[in-house]
């Protein structure tokens, strides 16, 4: 499973060279993504199952299948669950840039980067643009997984393809100016998610965390469930659970450690909240990820 539901400043999609990765989920568990963001673009193919996402800081179920285009900076999240299929592609929108400014990287590339223009949020088969764009996708997370020059000129060459279908199709949206308040609550909720997922390891109270969004603690309790769904306390488990689960994979530690690295001093109460997170403890949860050695998404 790869390192995910990272923010920003710790996440690496890629490389300098090449910034783009693709991820994969076919689930024989329950893997809940904390909302996040990343400054890169992502599609998202739902292959198999109906998903619940958080996009923008709004609620959505969605059926399969269908591609997600997620902006950069959006806030989002996604549950992951068993038996749903999932690809992921994750690239800077800027390594689409000419060298040479021309037309196409005023009119499109340049407004894309702005976000004055996005991509649209959902395609589905309702589309008459699905097929080829569903083609283009799986073409794209093909040569996504390989790392050599020909493999990264058939990707670019798929992404100003899929770019140049979606504009036939009339799918580019114009977006209008994000009003003040909109533009103002995603500014705090980013400061809050940046400020938990640095200090998770560590005793956090609501009182502080209310503080780094500039508002009283019963008030920020009410706007942080109300815009995400869940309680400051749920979701800092959902973080620190998601932490674990990366330690599991990628150390031989012992529980204990992982736990106390992870946020939790009391060792019974993590593996009752990773039960309940992941439906399993977390030596089942390491033992199943040694015998299947998937590679399992984010976005």
């Amino acid at each position: 499973m790869r390192e995910k539901s990272k923010l920003q400043e710790k996440t690496v999609h890629g490389t300098v060279e090449f910034p783009m990765a693709v991820y994969d989920w076919e689930g024989e568990s329950r893997y809940p993504v904390p909302l996040h963001w990343h400054r890169e673009t992502e599609m998202i193919y739902l292959q198999r199952g109906c998903f619940s996402l958080t996009i923008g800081m709004k609620k959505e179920i969605r059926e399969a299948p269908a591609l997600i285009f997620i902006p950069a900076g959006e806030i989002h999240s996604i549950l992951l669950e068993e038996g749903q299929r999932e690809k992921a592609v994750v690239f800077d929108l800027e390594m689409l840039s000419f060298e040479k400014y021309d037309g196409i990287q005023y009119h499109l590339l340049t407004p894309l980067l702005e976000q004055k223009v996005r991509l649209p949020q959902t395609l589905t088969p309702q589309e008459s643009a699905w097929t080829e764009a569903e083609r283009l996708f799986e073409e794209i997370y093909r040569y996504g997984g390989q790392e050599n020059l020909s493999a990264h000129l058939h990707v670019k060459a798929g992404l100003y393809i899929l770019l140049a279908l979606l504009s036939e199709h009339g799918l580019l949206e114009q977006i209008g100016t994000i009003r003040k308040e909109d533009a103002e609550r995603i500014k705090v909720m980013k400061r809050v998610l940046t400020f938990l997922h640095e200090n998770f390891s560590r005793t956090l109270k609501v009182e502080e965390i209310a503080s780094v969004a500039g508002m009283n603690p019963q008030y920020f309790c009410r706007y942080f469930k109300k815009l995400t769904g869940k309680t400051i306390m749920e979701y800092v488990n959902e973080v620190r659970v998601d932490h674990a689960c990366q330690e599991l994979m990628q150390t031989e530690d012992k529980i204990i450690e992982v736990a106390m690295r992870s946020g939790y001093d009391n060792i019974g109460y993590f593996i009752r909240r990773f039960q309940q997170s992941r439906q399993m403890t977390p030596s089942e949860y390491r033992k199943r990820w040694k015998e299947t050695g998937r590679n399992n998404v984010d976005g």
